[in-house]
């Protein structure tokens, strides 16, 4: 008998809006004619359970917008507690808990939705793909943002021994892999002994590249360099915000986000007598992101290799602030230099050492030929190559070689079931 189905469901960890990476690739499917739903999580209040981001694309959200903030106002009551060790168990413990209830809630969801692919971003939704893959007997993709096991220093061994292990008996389930770049799909294919997976930078639209196309010239009397993104530890910005008493004293730093280290960071500027040459401003929404950075001249990227995760990190911030024509200084990464060479953005530094950020800075403020040839490059080479119009071409022929490779179990649209 057949059964009608969508092509493609598409499971996500987050609420799918502040997620742009998923957004693209699901519009971009849609946009070429595939049926698809994403299925992510009412997280807060606000979040509707339903939602249609664009034809056939639709957002099916799992609601847990009360326990999660309950878990998470536990796990900020218990890091105030003592001692340190007991501390420390029963916050991995609420962290197990709460991913755990999510895993279960999305499993219970996903195996009601009957399609022909099911595409997991990241290993926290890959089980449930997976169970819902044999369930209708669909075809399972894995794309994975980042290397998930290693995205703490401090992750507990036996989790992580246990995800590892997972990933690497569902990953040999797939009929396909999707990265960020080439240094995590080396890092796979070594890890897992499976094909080199595909690499899906996460490019920005050049729709933003035109609203950005007024931004100011360089002026003189005062350098502008921005940080936007998430106030986070191993971002850097502590020793960013240490580094600028060694600035030359017409450059300001302007920082745009919010996180948890907020307080700690505004502590650090009153206590260093910065408050005239650091400014905070407010976050705005992923699709201004671009435009908004246009006024300023330098993007920075100082993130720390805390762990191996991070020191193969590309960061989606690098190909926001060239989509708005800055030059680029960030940290000296195996992924970043990688693509410096491609393009010529800037300048790298040891994110470890203020002194070595200044440096940077100062270098390409110094010489103004310079720095506006590296603006040049960022315009030219995101107009080109660095955009998703083009990026997303690889995704399309990733589905076309899954729905032409079996034709009796895919099919536009439906599947067949004995």
């Amino acid at each position: 008998m057949k059964n009608r189905c969508l092509d493609i469901c598409m499971l996500v960890g987050n609420s799918v809006t502040q997620d742009p990476r998923v957004r693209k690739e699901a519009e971009t499917l849609a946009s070429f004619g595939y049926s698809l739903s994403v299925l992510g999580f009412k997280l807060t209040p606000q979040d509707t359970e339903q939602e249609v981001f664009a034809p056939g694309f639709k957002v099916i959200r799992i609601n847990i917008s009360v326990i999660k903030p309950w878990i998470k106002k536990l796990i900020e009551n218990l890091a105030s507690e003592k001692p340190r060790k007991v501390k420390k168990i029963a916050i991995n413990f609420c962290e197990l808990f709460l991913e755990l209830y999510q895993a279960f809630r999305l499993v219970s969801k996903a195996i009601t939705i009957n399609a022909a692919v099911y595409h997991a971003h990241d290993l926290d939704t890959l089980p449930a793909a997976y169970l819902a893959s044999l369930r209708f007997r669909g075809k399972l993709v894995y794309d994975s943002h980042e290397l998930y096991t290693e995205q703490r220093e401090d992750f507990p061994r036996l989790l992580k021994l246990l995800l590892q292990w997972i990933e690497g008996r569902l990953i040999k389930k797939t009929v396909g892999v999707i990265t960020v770049n080439q240094s995590i799909a080396g890092e796979l294919a070594k890890r897992y002994a499976v094909p080199v997976p595909l690499v899906l930078r996460n490019f920005m639209k050049k729709t933003f590249m035109e609203e950005a196309a007024t931004a100011n010239l360089i002026q003189p009397e005062e350098i502008r360099v921005l940080y936007h993104g998430g106030y986070l530890k191993g971002r850097g910005l502590e020793e960013l915000i240490e580094s600028i008493i060694y600035w030359d004293r017409n450059i300001n730093l302007y920082l745009r986000g919010f996180g948890p280290i907020e307080d700690y960071l505004r502590r650090q500027v009153s206590g260093l007598s910065l408050e005239n040459r650091v400014v905070f401003l407010e976050p705005v929404s992923m699709e201004r992101i671009i435009a908004e950075a246009a006024f300023a001249d330098i993007g920075i990227i100082p993130y720390k290799p805390t762990c191996l995760n991070n020191f193969y990190s590309m960061p989606n911030k690098l190909f926001e602030y060239m989509m708005a024509g800055l030059a680029v200084a960030a940290s000296d990464l195996p992924e970043i230099s990688r693509l410096n060479e491609e393009v010529g953005f800037g300048l790298l530094f040891d994110p470890d050492s203020p002194e070595s950020i200044a440096g940077s800075i100062n270098n390409l403020v110094r010489d103004r030929d310079f720095l506006q040839t590296c603006r040049n490059n960022v315009r030219a080479w995101s107009g080109a190559a660095g955009n998703w119009e083009t990026e997303s071409g690889k995704l399309l022929n990733f589905y076309r070689d899954i729905f032409n490779s079996n034709q009796q179990i895919l099919c536009r649209g439906e599947i067949n079931e004995k």
